[in-house]
């Protein structure tokens, strides 16, 4: 039987999309330049930009005392509400169908993309799901919730049909 860790940190994703993490780096980079000559807007600059490169959420599960919490983190101090919880069901993979419509800078045609996601969830006994990460690449994601389902003692239920 595995051992059972004390809190369980899920971290689903970043709060900013890549074009902001770009900006962000950028932010950080002029702040670190501009620090000698003008101290207070290059520390306000490297604040900004660090604040968004941190800036995630996730969720932590505390099986000791029966707890959970959806959280964000910004420069690593994470916020959120816990609550209870009774028993932990089982965590589930769904497959989900995503859409990306591009349109071109000068004409009026488009393009449509499609793709396979896989969103996880994590069930509780009284019915209330929470989600927990999403992914393009199953086997990663199904990697990931094994170790987790191991520490919690819980079952891994794929939904997406195939091995």
């Amino acid at each position: 039987m595995p051992v059972r860790k004390s809190t369980v940190d899920i971290k689903s994703g970043r709060l900013f999309p890549f074009q902001f993490l770009v900006l962000g780096f950028i932010i950080l980079l002029s702040g670190f330049a501009v620090v000698g000559p003008y101290m207070i807007i290059g520390i306000i600059l490297i604040i900004a930009g660090a604040v968004i490169l941190t800036a995630h959420e996730g969720t932590e599960i505390m099986p000791d005392s029966n707890s959970y919490r959806e959280y964000n983190s910004i420069l690593f101090i994470k916020t959120g509400k816990g609550k209870k919880y009774q028993r932990i069901e089982k965590i589930f993979i769904n497959p989900v169908r995503v859409s990306k419509t591009i349109y071109t800078a000068h004409t009026s045609s488009s393009s449509t993309f499609q793709d396979v996601e896989y969103n996880a969830y994590l069930k509780f006994s009284d019915g209330e799901k929470i989600f927990l990460l999403s992914g393009k690449n199953k086997n990663r994601i199904r990697n990931r919730l094994k170790i987790i389902a191991e520490t919690l003692n819980i079952p891994l239920q794929d939904n997406t049909g195939a091995k």
